[in-house]
């Protein structure tokens, strides 16, 4: 018996699939870029306030969104569209 091993395991090809984490936060952006608004407050997430802002920081940044900016005022969180001018003075 010393001599013999049993594998309790298996090893099998495959590739890592891609992260979800920011599907919820991401979602709120995208349903937020399809419309018309300057400006919207994201609420009844059931995300305490700061939680809220960085799983949407996180999201802009992962989905390389950079027309979106979230804005925390007291324990409300904003999404804004960032101005046009905003962006050409950037450059």
């Amino acid at each position: 018996m010393a001599g013999k091993t049993t594998q309790s395991y298996r090893i099998i090809s495959s590739e890592v699939p891609k992260t979800r984490r920011t599907g919820f936060y991401a979602a709120i952006i995208r349903e937020f870029q399809e419309m018309e608004e300057e400006s919207v407050l994201v609420s009844d997430t059931g995300k305490k306030p700061m939680t809220l802002q960085q799983g949407l920081r996180k999201a802009l940044g992962t989905e390389g969104i950079d027309d979106v900016q979230v804005v925390q005022r007291g324990e409300e969180t904003y999404l804004v569209k960032a101005s046009r001018g905003a962006e050409s003075s950037k450059d």
